[in-house]
């Protein structure tokens, strides 16, 4: 039997324009935001009014856009287009690589004080205490906050951050090197906390207790790669007991984002080739992600380069990976630059470049030395102990 109507007319495209809206707007909001700004508002003109609408850009991300990207795109230009498009409604915001302290004062001077979610990815040296000291009062219905590889972050800021913003619940600081003066600040200021994420820092005992006192709420805490921190006896019964959720130091990093980036962001890949060439033991560069611990390698390398009579193309190697440790994001743009440059044959251009060069590498030379002798008595003052 033939169940197909003898009647039926042929198929009605479906044309997207015709569209109600609201449902449009709702299908656009699926989008990030740097896909709307390059591509989707450009499709058709009445794309481009919704497009337009505030409630679009109540939630900005921008985040998971790519190194190369970052390099191509003005990403702080757009993200403040898009500030300007939310009217202040907005609530959600995620910002990676390109987040500065201009930026963080924009979003507050245009008039965004709902702001519930605030997520800083991968800013290493955009973002600093001043930064976020200044907007801290300005945000008191913020809840969830993510600072995640921000170097320049410190308990002065979460200070700040917990006294400014009484509301917060979530609560992310991973791979900041933060110590005991980190924990203390959270646990002072940062009482109504229920999720807590410190993944890769450098707090022992001590702070892990303090945090435990001072968030009654507390229900999970993500402590992997903390491994300062030492859960047994009465302080693990204790975390047993508290939290509903709890990742020890040695747990797995399956579902975390960053997790390559914990150690890769501190020392490339360059750094692992040149010091297993070396034949330098794994113990000596395991330390390098960190801040503090910095400053002893470049002395102890420099007495090695001394003692093996380096020369000066093997100074000039060690340079740039201390440069690429200190600053990995200036690194990359160097190396995308670099890539797409082309050859010159100016033979007398490329001597003068050989000259400078030469002079740039003997001053370097010298300034290391002096900085890594005053780095030295640092160390030996104690002043980066915990």
């Amino acid at each position: 039997m033939d169940y197909q109507s003898i009647n039926a007319g042929p198929v009605k495209k479906l044309n997207w324009l015709d569209l109600p809206h609201d449902l449009t707007l709702m299908i656009i909001g699926k989008l990030t935001t740097f896909e709307i700004l390059t591509s989707t508002q450009f499709v058709c003109p009445k794309w481009q009014r919704i497009c337009m609408d505030p409630l679009l850009w109540r939630t900005i991300n921008m985040c998971d856009i790519g190194i190369r990207n970052s390099v191509d795109y003005k990403l702080e230009k757009m993200c403040r287009h898009a500030i300007d498009r939310s009217c202040g409604q907005l609530i959600d915001i995620s910002i990676e690589y390109f987040g500065t302290d201009d930026l963080l004062k924009y979003i507050i001077d245009s008039g965004c004080h709902k702001l519930r979610h605030l997520r800083l990815v991968q800013c290493f040296y955009g973002i600093s205490d001043k930064g976020l000291c200044e907007i801290a009062e300005k945000l008191p219905l913020l809840e969830e906050l993510d600072i995640t590889l921000c170097s320049r972050v410190s308990s002065i800021a979460l200070e700040a951050i917990g006294r400014g913003c009484p509301l917060l619940k979530s609560f992310k600081y991973n791979d900041n090197s933060g110590g005991n003066e980190e924990a203390l600040a959270i646990a002072q200021n940062m009482s109504n906390l229920f999720h807590l994420q410190l993944v890769s820092n450098y707090f022992d005992n001590s702070g892990l207790s303090a945090i435990l006192d001072g968030c009654p709420h507390l229900e999970s805490l993500d402590l992997r790669l903390c491994h300062d921190v030492e859960l047994e006896g009465e302080l693990r019964t204790r975390c047993d007991e508290q939290l509903k959720d709890l990742r020890d130091p040695d747990a797995p990093l399956d579902d975390f984002q960053f997790k390559g980036l914990c150690f890769e962001i501190a020392y490339d890949d360059a750094v692992f080739d040149y010091l297993n060439e070396k034949q330098v033991q794994e113990q000596e560069y395991s330390e390098i992600a960190s801040d503090d611990t910095i400053y002893e390698y470049k002395k102890r390398e420099a007495e090695r380069v001394e003692k093996e009579n380096l020369d000066e193309a093997d100074w000039e190697e060690i340079y740039a990976i201390w440069e690429s440790i200190k600053n990995p994001r200036l690194w990359y743009k160097r190396l995308i630059r670099g890539s797409s440059r082309g050859k010159k044959n100016n033979t007398k251009s490329k001597e003068k470049k050989k000259r400078r060069k030469k002079e740039c590498r003997i001053n370097n030379q010298k300034r290391i030395y002096y900085e890594m002798e005053d780095a030295h008595e640092l160390l030996q003052s104690n002043v980066f102990c915990f």
